[in-house]
């Protein structure tokens, strides 16, 4: 058995990992995480923007974009900790 905690700590860090953790950490300012309980698992996601809009002073400006361009999200199993990912939409490499 998979603990909350230990569970939303492999399911965040797996999708940091899909997304890549240089990318992530890049653009660490305008990126997400999110986790949840759903009964035999925990939900875990991680959105990154890369595309920050630019920071106003004294204006405060409201969108109705509120979605990242680039996430990935995954389930966690309580009973052993496996790895379901969800919806990714990943950058692309160089290699790629």
């Amino acid at each position: 058995m998979v603990t909350f905690e230990r569970a939303k700590q492999i399911g965040v860090d797996a999708c940091i990992d899909k997304l890549g953790r240089d990318f992530v950490l890049k653009y660490k300012d305008t990126s997400s995480s999110g986790f949840g309980d759903r009964g035999d698992h925990v939900f875990c996601f991680v959105g990154v923007d890369d595309r920050p809009e630019p920071e106003m002073k004294d204006e405060l400006i409201l969108t109705s974009n509120g979605q990242f361009p680039y996430l990935a999200s995954c389930n966690v199993s309580y009973e052993d900790g496996h790895i379901e990912f969800l919806k990714c939409v990943l950058p692309k490499t160089k290699s790629s």
